[in-house]
């Protein structure tokens, strides 16, 4: 089942970097992959890199709230664009250390 995600990928890639921008320092760069999850159903699955300094351990319940927040009132993307969202973070040195490419 395609949906508009899926089918307007050009648009939904503008949106997602719009959230980033209006996230600015908060996140380093977010990524994501069109996909489907465990159960079928269509998903985006979110790739976010955020500053060392949000994610500290009395910092992260809340950093990645709220940027999970923000995706989710900007992007809309069950209403919107058809996915379920999910979101998985790591800090800027975890991803230097690991250099994966689909976190770049």
């Amino acid at each position: 089942m395609f949906t508009k995600a899926f089918s307007y990928e050009r648009e939904f890639a503008e949106a997602v970097k719009k959230v980033e921008q209006e996230l600015g320092d908060k996140v380093i760069r977010i990524r994501y992959s069109l996909d489907y999850d465990s159960t079928g159903d269509p998903a985006v699955k979110f790739r976010i890199v955020m500053p060392d300094s949000s994610l500290t351990k009395d910092k992260l319940l809340e950093a990645t709230q709220h940027v999970s927040w923000v995706i989710e009132r900007e992007l809309k993307p069950e209403e919107t664009w058809g996915v379920y969202p999910y979101f998985n973070f790591r800090a800027e040195s975890e991803q230097e250390a690991m250099q994966e490419p689909a976190w770049a």
